[in-house]
């Protein structure tokens, strides 16, 4: 059996680095531009691959915790959806309240000015266009990532009496097909996680003691 523990240079391969074997990643619709090349250079400067074998089993560990962060923002993403749905259902139903009141106010000038119910006609009616437009409005500004945005639709929301815990709440509880399909995605990416960082951690013992990190 061979006791050569030399670590193989890439240059002998016309490298810089084993790393670039590697097919570069595409990026996706819905990624943060250049998020993935931040996170992968943090993930190799902590992992420190020191052979070829150490960099591609580090290159699975960092897409399985790619992965797990994206189906965590996909899930967010479908309670957010959820939420924006229930306010602005709730904007709708204000609005037409609103409508009818108006409406009532009207036919009691009417019916004081002797009109009847017979020769009665709806002065203007519900707008129901407008109310969704009023109520996605909100909605977005309820997800919005400005602090003050935020805070006021808040204030908004529970002005019509709805409490934003448990509109939080009714979110979870109502998990769509697609919402439920990336809660049960996350244990299974787990559990491969930790069967690649034990494999990881394994070849790490095995290592050579003088080695060279591999740059990611």
């Amino acid at each position: 059996m061979t006791k050569d523990l030399t670590i193989p240079d890439p240059g002998r391969f016309d490298l810089k680095s084993f790393a670039d074997l590697l097919p570069r990643r595409a990026p996706l619709v819905g990624e943060d531009p250049g998020s993935f090349e931040g996170f992968h250079t943090g993930m190799m400067q902590s992992l420190l691959p020191m052979t070829p074998y150490e960099g591609v089993i580090a290159e699975n560990l960092i897409a399985i915790e790619w992965e797990l962060l994206q189906h965590r923002r996909m899930r967010d993403a479908g309670m957010r959806r959820v939420m924006r749905d229930r306010v602005c259902e709730a904007v709708v139903t204000r609005e037409e309240a609103a409508h009818d009141a108006e409406i009532d106010e009207a036919y009691d000038v009417h019916e004081a000015e002797g009109g009847t119910e017979d020769d009665w006609e709806e002065p203007f009616s519900f707008d129901l266009d407008a109310a969704q437009e009023v109520g996605q409005t909100l909605a977005q500004n309820s997800v919005s990532r400005n602090t003050d945005t935020f805070q006021a639709a808040c204030a908004e929301i529970e002005a019509m009496g709805l409490d934003v815990v448990d509109l939080m709440s009714e979110a979870y509880r109502s998990y769509d097909e697609s919402v439920i399909d990336h809660e049960n995605k996350l244990p299974e990416l787990e559990r491969r996680r930790r069967e690649v960082k034990r494999d990881y951690d394994a070849l790490q013992r095995a290592r050579p003691i003088e080695a060279v990190v591999i740059e990611g």
